[in-house]
């Protein structure tokens, strides 16, 4: 492994607890301040633009641990990656042509994304799974439950993945409510 990996790993999982607190205050906002605040405004303005760029990154990195680090990816990893992937060109193209109307597709891509990531998490924390990959003993294939990254207690790849689907999520659903509510 590169020497600059541990760095790499720390920066990313300093990164994922800060979007992880950017998560829950947009949470306590959506849900206890008035629907037209300037935080809710700012993120619905934004919204397309950051989940593209969260959305590029997940991929930029899910394919540098794999390809560049040499991290062989789970099954669980390709499924998940089916959901982040795409996200990339449809919210490019959103924003290249101003268009919105992918909006619920890439909010559904985002909810299977955050069951798929859920799931990972579960097994990769122990969680009884019927997946021939859950095992650690898989043969001629990566187990699910095997942590490459584990910083801080807790932040490992399919953390990271899950931090990035439900702020974009969180994102586009505050989009998606906002304009409702403005007749924007």
């Amino acid at each position: 492994m590169p020497a600059y990996l541990d760095t790499l790993n720390k920066i990313l999982s300093l990164g994922t607890i800060g979007l992880q607190v950017l998560c829950v205050v947009l949470l306590i906002v959506f849900f206890f301040f008035p629907r037209e605040n300037g935080i809710r405004v700012f993120f619905k303005q934004y919204a397309f633009l950051i989940s593209f760029l969260l959305a590029l990154s997940g991929t930029a990195l899910s394919l540098f641990y794999s390809d560049f680090i040499g991290f062989p990816a789970c099954e669980l990893c390709w499924i998940y990656r089916i959901f982040l992937y795409p996200q990339v060109i449809l919210l490019g193209m959103s924003l290249y042509r101003r268009d919105r109307s992918i909006l619920d597709y890439s909010i559904v891509l985002m909810i299977l994304g955050v069951i798929t990531n859920v799931y990972h998490v579960y097994i990769e924390n122990g969680g009884e799974s019927s997946l021939p990959c859950a095992s650690p003993t898989a043969v001629n294939q990566v187990s699910c439950a095997t942590r490459y990254v584990y910083e801080y207690g807790y932040i490992t790849i399919p953390v990271m993945a899950l931090t990035v689907s439900v702020l974009i999520l969180l994102l586009l659903i505050n989009y998606k409510h906002l304009t409702r509510k403005l007749n924007v």
